[in-house]
């Protein structure tokens, strides 16, 4: 019986890495502009994607992540999924956390949730600060825009399937990790 339930949790976690992989490959914010188009700008969480005339183009020039960023995601994001795996294979190891002993695979996965938790929190914010400063767009709904000239038009900005689903990734992961030791049959 305990097999099974060992299995049942590794099935379990192994939907939540799904999620969390289909999630980091989904945009996760998009500006629709009339004059322009529904994906005019685009946010991943390794990069801001523009599909804007040349035209346009010039007034968001300086709006892209600096050139370490992406890098610096794709590692992180390397990270998270190879420690999610590893934490499969991990034997019931004990580790102690100041008075507190928990297990270290139950451990690694709370850290890995922890963690996305963070950068789902910091994409938002620092979309809405990124976005505040071209063209005072708001992160959320419609911003009346000036591209220079007569040309003016309604910006509407959303955050899209893919960060919802980001954001259920990361408390899945804790819960999974917090409910580990019961799922699997294991006393604490």
């Amino acid at each position: 019986m305990t097999n099974v339930r060992v299995w049942i949790f590794r099935l379990l976690l192994l939907a939540v890495i799904g999620l969390l992989v289909y999630s980091w490959f989904q945009p996760w914010w998009q500006a629709s502009i009339e004059t322009i188009g529904d994906d005019a700008a685009v946010i991943r969480p390794w990069v801001l994607e523009t599909n804007m005339p040349p035209e346009v183009m010039a007034f968001v020039i300086g709006s892209q992540m600096p050139s370490w960023f992406a890098p610096v995601m794709w590692t992180y994001f390397g990270i998270v999924v190879l420690v999610l795996l590893v934490s499969l294979f991990i034997t019931n190891r004990e580790i102690h956390l100041w008075k507190i002993r928990v297990t270290l695979p139950g451990f690694m996965i709370w850290m890995a949730g922890f963690s996305y938790i963070v950068v789902v929190v910091l994409a938002v914010i620092v979309a809405a600060i990124r976005t505040g400063e071209y063209y005072y767009m708001k992160l959320l709904g419609t911003t009346l825009i000036d591209l220079g000239g007569e040309m003016v038009a309604n910006a509407y900005g959303n955050l899209l399937i893919g960060y919802w689903l980001a954001c259920a990734a990361g408390p899945l992961l804790i819960v999974l990790a917090l409910l580990r030791n019961k799922i699997m049959g294991k006393t604490s």
